[in-house]
């Protein structure tokens, strides 16, 4: 059995070998990535983010991740981001995103951990980006099943725009409890675990108009009052039943 020279593999690989190789393995591995500086500014794109967004790599490069988050979740996101810069958190796991790039919006999860130098500062955060492509949401786009009810639509729309419950009871005027009592129906009928999680799911089923702000639900999702009340549908829970009058 021919000996393996050992000091071939002693050799260190020089740093721009080493980084070609990696961002040849970033950019053909098949996974959305993107690599941001601790500024949150995009540093480098793999290519299949690419046709979500439409739009090419070098586009992208450069710009700061502020520019591609949804209204409806920017203070959220940029407040974690910011904890990964920091060193307070060691990664963001499934946390809801939506994206907008010149008019396209796509909702999904994104998954994040910073990258320290020797010095022990952050240098790099890498994420992962995981789109939402359900059934229920490509069905979403062509029937009526996820249509809403008025008022469901517009705590939906409270919802996406960041209303906390207070603030939204006092638009609607409804209790704070009527508000949490229709949150947790639209919860369980878009089967989210939190309002974060709702609004990118919605903004996936193309519920909302695009490029409005604060956030409307398009007319051809919310039901007639006549729909509403022969369905109970898009949490507006029951319809109520007559009882007849016994003439007292």
């Amino acid at each position: 059995m021919q000996e393996i020279d050992s000091s071939r593999y002693d050799a260190e690989i020089g740093s721009e070998k080493y980084r070609d190789a990696l961002r040849s393995f970033f950019e053909h591995s098949g996974i959305a990535l993107a690599v941001l500086d601790p500024n949150l500014r995009v540093r480098s794109v793999s290519s299949p983010l690419m046709p979500r967004c439409a739009r090419r790599p070098d586009e992208l490069r450069g710009r700061e991740l502020v520019e591609f988050l949804h209204p409806s979740v920017r203070r959220q996101t940029l407040r974690q981001f910011g904890r990964l810069v920091q060193g307070h958190r060691s990664r963001l796991v499934g946390h809801s995103l939506v994206l907008s790039v010149h008019g396209t919006t796509v909702s999904g999860r994104v998954t994040a951990f910073p990258v320290t130098g020797d010095a022990g500062r952050v240098e790099m955060i890498v994420v992962q980006f995981m789109p939402e492509t359900t059934a229920d949401d490509r069905a979403a786009r062509d029937g009526s099943r996820w249509k809403l009810a008025p008022l469901s639509a517009k705590v939906l729309e409270g919802v996406a725009a960041g209303d906390p419950t207070v603030r939204l009871a006092a638009k609607l005027f409804l209790s704070r409890q009527g508000i949490e009592y229709h949150v947790g129906m639209l919860l369980r009928q878009f089967d989210v675990p939190n309002r974060t999680a709702l609004a990118a799911k919605a903004y996936s089923m193309g519920l909302f108009s695009l490029g409005a702000w604060p956030p409307r639900v398009l007319p051809d999702c919310i039901r007639s009052d006549q729909q509403t009340a022969e369905t109970g549908c898009g949490g507006g829970g029951r319809p109520r039943s007559q009882r007849p009058t016994s003439g007292r």
